[in-house]
């Protein structure tokens, strides 16, 4: 089901996410936006993967690597598009690994060793951090690339030779050598590949390229077992309702929820599901991350000052709706369910001290599920005893609890694909 399409980013990593909410704000957001995740928000970034991709099956095919060196092929050419990118246009904040390709391009004068090792590399693993670990498996749910390490979609095939081939036949020899092989780019003067690869990854898109990728990325018409055209209602929605530039705030999501009932009443639930799912989430985060802050002090001091901050009640939360969401809570963390509840009827009613049980034992669970042990634990007298003191939080004041929203549900990458390809050649 399209609703399974892991995002690397929200991987738990180690004894990363203490309440599992990541897997938890995926699985309400997976209902919406179906093939992107947190780390693809780059249109350039699934040119790149699709040329990256064409351009090792040729080589193959002309025999000049073998299958086995598909990936190294990949991770050149990788390469080879961020400093384009920078170089010709000055693009940083969509490319990955900008710091090494401003760094070495500073170093080697503009003309930058194109190698896959790790002397070339652009991020410390770019075979797990670029666009082959990160990208690959939208691209695939999207329909651009099938299994395997090589190729492309016949569709996706066609658009690439329709497209870019004409651009690229200039240098093609060259770069399908510098690609096959390694060897050095000049981004300095108009060199054939550097010239060419500079219109292909332009900043704007062509009509064919909006057309294209508005259907298999942005709108995700091609993902199978997908509900029909509500990912393009959404992004409709964006794109009339707000602001693609900014992140994704509650009053946003409520507008978009509004505008959706008359137009998709289930895209409108969906919505409506999370930002109820968010307004318990978020606290229920922050306090947490406020607990680990606490390390010595009695559970119900604490909870008398988050009364004292909060006052009697978070706003946004009505604990008997939000049963509906439970099942699907349930459906994640199954031993987090209950936990779940108690800690929204605390927060719903003022009763920290309750919001904070849960959370510890919500914690517990999650940990345990791991083969982990628990950041933080009450003593038998009361007293918290914090065992990993990360990084230090500010709890919200009560004036920022109406707007708090911490997790991305993927709208972002969403309204970045739609800003992206709304700049017209």
């Amino acid at each position: 089901m399209f609703f399974t399409l892991e995002d690397p980013n929200a991987k738990i990593k180690g004894s990363r996410d203490p309440l599992g909410a990541q897997p938890l704000w995926m699985a309400f957001g997976r209902h919406l936006v179906t093939n992107l995740t947190t780390q693809t928000d780059s249109t350039r970034g699934f040119t790149i993967l699709l040329l990256g991709r064409f351009l090792a099956e040729r080589a193959i095919e002309d025999g000049r690597i073998g299958r086995e060196l598909a990936l190294d092929a990949f991770l050149r050419f990788e390469q080879i598009g961020a400093y384009v990118r920078h170089a010709a246009h000055g693009v940083r904040g969509e490319i990955r690994g900008i710091d090494r390709v401003r760094s070495r391009l500073l170093k080697y004068g503009g003309r930058v060793p194109i190698v896959a090792d790790p002397d070339g590399f652009i991020l410390g693993d770019q075979r797990v951090n670029g666009l082959w670990g990160l990208f690959s498996v939208s691209a695939r749910v999207s329909g651009l690339i099938p299994d395997g390490p090589i190729g492309l979609t016949p569709e996706a095939t066609a658009f690439v030779e329709r497209q870019y081939l004409p651009i690229l036949q200039p240098a093609m020899e060259r770069l399908s050598r510098l690609v096959a092989g390694g060897g050095k780019l000049d981004t300095r003067t108009p060199e054939a590949i550097f010239s060419a690869l500079s219109t292909v990854l332009s900043e704007s898109f062509s009509r064919e390229e909006r057309d294209f990728y508005g259907a298999y990325l942005r709108d995700g018409l091609h993902v199978r077992n997908a509900p029909p055209g509500r990912q393009q209602t959404l992004r409709e929605l964006l794109a009339n309702r707000v602001d693609l530039e900014v992140p994704t705030r509650r009053h946003e999501m409520v507008r978009l929820c509004e505008s959706a009932r008359s137009v998709d009443g289930e895209l409108a639930n969906r919505l409506d599901r999370i930002i109820r799912m968010e307004a318990v989430l978020a606290p229920a985060m922050a306090l947490f991350d406020f607990m680990l802050t606490c390390h010595n002090r009695h559970l119900g001091e604490v909870a008398e000052e988050l009364a004292d901050r909060w006052g009697a009640a978070v706003p946004g939360v009505d604990a008997e709706h939000n049963q509906d969401l439970l099942p699907e809570v349930g459906s994640v963390w199954s031993q987090a369910q209950g936990c779940f509840d108690l800690c929204q009827r605390g927060i719903a009613g003022g009763d920290y001290l309750e919001s904070l049980r849960a959370l510890l034992k919500w914690h517990e669970h999650v940990m345990r599920s791991r083969g982990g042990a628990s950041w933080v634990r009450t003593a038998a007298d009361g007293v918290l005893d914090v065992r990993y003191r990360g990084a230090e939080h500010v709890l919200p004041s009560a004036d920022e609890l109406p707007e708090l929203w911490r997790n991305a549900y993927f709208i972002n990458s969403l309204k970045a694909v739609t800003r992206q390809l709304g700049r017209a050649a």
